[in-house]
Parts: structure tokens; C-alpha cells; sequence
């Protein structure tokens, strides 16, 4: 089977968040007034046919979910206390897969607080909330895997499982802000789970003269991340390649995506991690460090150097590095001393 596609059959467009346990728990007293400022939301299409998702207050009498619940949509409503609320009108933009929805009737719905996915840090832990299959709403507990640039913003890739119907739904710090909407996933694959950012929403509040009745978005215009292979974002192309374990396809990859975005740190980081898959560490050495050359807050990708010169015998390198992750990820530093012990027994 070609990459182009093995990528297009674990695509993904529906996503949604269930419940389980997690090395994180919720405070719940923090995060209850929260949920219940998540709704769900149904679309009917011309056919009579039903798309399910969530939504999240973000103004007042103004909702977010991803253009994709809607997108074939002639009327909308939302699903709130336990009735339903017709949908006055929505503004797109597609490509970025963010609507916003007015339902002036539902001004009193509190507005979810907001942070900027540029906040985080890989190995923050994060909560998914939505509509799990359309039914009732659930979190799940996990971590920010990954923070890759698009469109001037962070698309956000966790661990925080969600499936179908939580499309829209919200993406929260674990002090109780948003910072993503719940977009997209790799079908088949743990720790692949997408959210578009929430620094996406200011420009989509702003101004109030651009809501468009409900009707069906032209068909021409598709989400980022729906789009051909070759047109994907670079991103996501590494993280099917990742997914399947393609370590070859994925250094290749890393090297064009690196010409391609020569100020990005991501590709130097992707490609330094393929070459240590193969135990290429001498490789990947130069690789991690090109990539910290470009963003020396990128704590990840400390570690993985630290590891690759473990596996060169550079133990000096080691403990100068385990030093610089003190300040930027303790638990990092922590885990590289201890891998670095173990090497030593």
C-alpha cells in the first residue's frame, strides 16, 4: 500500500471524548460550571439525515464547534438542559474548521474562560470534554504529545482519547481553560488525537455583521486536515508515517518538511527521532541539536538528545544536558538520570 494511501485510510473525521480513568484526576468543583457550558449539537442535511457534535460557550449567545458537524447542515440546533435551541446563523471558515454559531437565546450560558495554546508544553496534562456518539457528555485525562504551528497558531496533539459526536467539544488545561477544540484523529493509533487552537477564536468573534443563515458550506472548501495527501500539512503526514512506524519514510520525510519550513523545529526534532528508531544515534545527534538551535525551550527533544548520547557512550553530554532540563522539565531531567543509572548497572 503507497503512504498517500495508508494516510488516507487512517484519517479520521469524526471525533468525541469517553470517560476513563487517569494519572491525572479532574477537580471536578473547578470543572462542573465548565461542562455546563458544553451543548450538543444536532445538524440536520437536506436528506433528513442527522450530524451529531459539541459545541462550547465561548461569548455570549455564541458557540464554537468544527465546521464539519455543520458543513452540509439546513437547520441547526443546540441541545441544551434538555431542550432544544434553534441556531439563528453561523459564521465559517472552513479551512480552519471553526464555526461559530449564534443562539441569542442562549446568552445566559456562561462563556468558558480561554488560554493560548502557546502556554503549554509538551507533557502538560489536558482534559477532553464532549458528546460521546451523541449521547452523553464525558472527559477524558491526557497529556499534550506535541504543538505543531499552522495558520499562525498551535495545532494541539494529545493523548486525550475522544471519538464520534465530541467534534466541537473543548480541549482544557487542568485549571479550567479552554485552549483547543476536540477536530480530528488518526483511526487506529493511541496518542493521536488533534485540537485546533483556541487563539482561533478571536478572530471569529470579531465583528458582528458576517452571520450567515444556516445552509450547507460549499463543497469546495475542506478542513486542513481533510485535504489530499500533498496538500496536507507536513505535520500530519509525520504522524501517519510515526503511527505505522515507518522510520525510513519518516527521516526522508523530516528532510523535506525541514527545507520546506527552515525556521521550524519540529522537523529537525521528527527527523533526530526516525534516525534513533533505527539506531542511527550519530545521526540524529546533529539532528536534535538543529532543532534546539531553532527552539532551545523544546524539552523534548533535550531529553531525546540525552538519550542518543547515552546510547553513544557521551556520558558527560548526559549529565550537561540532565542540568539544562532542571530548569525547563524536571521530571525530564529525572528520567534521563535515570535511564543514565540503569546504563551504568
Amino acid at each position: 500500500m503507497t503512504i498517500a494511501r495508508a494516510a488516507l485510510r487512517l484519517l479520521l473525521l469524526i471525533l468525541a471524548s469517553v470517560g476513563a480513568a487517569a494519572a491525572e484526576e479532574l477537580d471536578r468543583a473547578r470543572f462542573n460550571p465548565i461542562l455546563a457550558s458544553i451543548v450538543k449539537v444536532e445538524a440536520v442535511t437536506e436528506a433528513g439525515s442527522y450530524s451529531l457534535g459539541s459545541a462550547v460557550a465561548v461569548a455570549p449567545g455564541r458557540f464554537v464547534t468544527n465546521c464539519h458537524v455543520t458543513a452540509k447542515a439546513v437547520s441547526v440546533a443546540l441541545l441544551y438542559q434538555g431542550l432544544r435551541w434553534p441556531v439563528r446563523g453561523q459564521r465559517a471558515n472552513a479551512g480552519r474548521d471553526l464555526c461559530l454559531l449564534d443562539v441569542p437565546r442562549l446568552a445566559s450560558v456562561a462563556a468558558v474562560p480561554r488560554a493560548s495554546a502557546r502556554d503549554l508544553e509538551v507533557g502538560n496534562p489536558v482534559a477532553a470534554a464532549g458528546y460521546t456518539f451523541g449521547a452523553g457528555l464525558s472527559t477524558q485525562v491526557g497529556t499534550i504529545r506535541a504543538l505543531h504551528p499552522i495558520d499562525g497558531g498551535l495545532v494541539l496533539q494529545s493523548a486525550t482519547y475522544f471519538n464520534s459526536g465530541a467534534s466541537g467539544g473543548g480541549l482544557f488545561t487542568m485549571d479550567g481553560r479552554l485552549v483547543g477544540i476536540l477536530t480530528f484523529r488518526l483511526k487506529g493509533a493511541e496518542a493521536y488525537y488533534f485540537s485546533i487552537p483556541a487563539d482561533w477564536i478571536d478572530s471569529a468573534l470579531a465583528g458582528d455583521d458576517d452571520y450567515r443563515p444556516i445552509a450547507p458550506l460549499p463543497a469546495d472548501t475542506q478542513p486542513f486536515w481533510s485535504q489530499p495527501v500533498d496538500r496536507l500539512p507536513y505535520f500530519m503526514r509525520a504522524a501517519v508515517l510515526e503511527a505505522r512506524r515507518q522510520w525510513t519514510d519518516l527521516a526522508q520525510l523530516a528532510q523535506t518538511w525541514a527545507a520546506a519550513e527552515p525556521g521550524n523545529a519540529e522537523p529537525w526534532f521528527v527527523g533526530g527521532d526516525a534516525l534513533s528508531q533505527m539506531d542511527r544515534y550519530a545521526d540524529a545527534v546533529p539532528s536534535f541539536h538543529k532543532a534546539l538551535e531553532l527552539n532551545p525551550q523544546l524539552a523534548v527533544a533535550w531529553l531525546k538528545l540525552g538519550m542518543a548520547e547515552r546510547q553513544l557512550r557521551h556520558f558527560d553530554e548526559v549529565q550537561e544536558i540532565a542540568r539544562r532540563l532542571d530548569a525547563l522539565a524536571p521530571e525530564m531531567a529525572a528520567e534521563l538520570r535515570a535511564g543514565d543509572r540503569d546504563s551504568t548497572h
